[in-house]
This record gives C-alpha cells, sequence and structure tokens, in this order.
C-alpha cells in the first residue's frame, strides 16, 4: 500500500516537473511556437509549388495559364485553359499529387480566337 501511494507520489511530482518545464522553454524561447506554425506552411507552399510544377510542364496543357492557391491539403487552381479537355487533364493531374485532400476548380476556358 504504501509502495502503491508512493509511486503515485513519484507520477504526480514528474508530471507536474515537466509541466513547469515545458512552461519554461516556452517562456524562455517564444519563437518555438512560431515554428511550428510555420511547418504547415512549407507543407502547403510544397505542395502548391508541386501542383504549378506539374501542371506548367506537362505538354498537354500548352497555352494554359495557371494560379495555383493552396491550405491545409485544399488547393483551388485558377486561371484560363484553351478547351474543356485541358481543364479536364489539369484537374486529374493535380488530384493525383501527394498532399493534395481536395481540389477546387476555378479555371475557365479561353475565348476562341
Amino acid at each position: 500500500m504504501i509502495s502503491r501511494n508512493l509511486a503515485r507520489a513519484g507520477l504526480v511530482a514528474a508530471i507536474l516537473l515537466g509541466g513547469v518545464g515545458l512552461t519554461a522553454c516556452a517562456m524562455e524561447n517564444p519563437d518555438a511556437t512560431f515554428s511550428v506554425a510555420t511547418a504547415g506552411d512549407s507543407l502547403d507552399t510544397a505542395v502548391n509549388d508541386r501542383v504549378e510544377q506539374l501542371l506548367r510542364t506537362d505538354v498537354g496543357l500548352a497555352g494554359s495559364q495557371f494560379r495555383i492557391h493552396g491550405k491545409a491539403g485544399v488547393v483551388t487552381i485558377g486561371g484560363t485553359v484553351p478547351d474543356e479537355h485541358s481543364l479536364r487533364r489539369a484537374l486529374d493531374l493535380a488530384s493525383g499529387v501527394r498532399g493534395v485532400r481536395e481540389l477546387r476548380n476555378e479555371m475557365e476556358l479561353a475565348p476562341p480566337k
């Protein structure tokens, strides 16, 4: 019984001291929380860059102009494409990029020349 109470007291002490350590760390280094927030931003940038590079380098999408914006895996593609086939191709390619959870279409068909 005494050893069980002693073990509980040790566990409580460890939890409390750990919490104090985390608080002290956060107070000494306020940028620590900022670096966590920017990690998500860098993931968004990486996904946006992969989608943009894929669409701009695809031969079947020549003559298209794209605007890519993404946040938390939700990627919006805007711009103009020459025809319906190009629009579908752009959406198919972008949906296959790792990290894209949802794709939103804001592309428009270019007026005929």
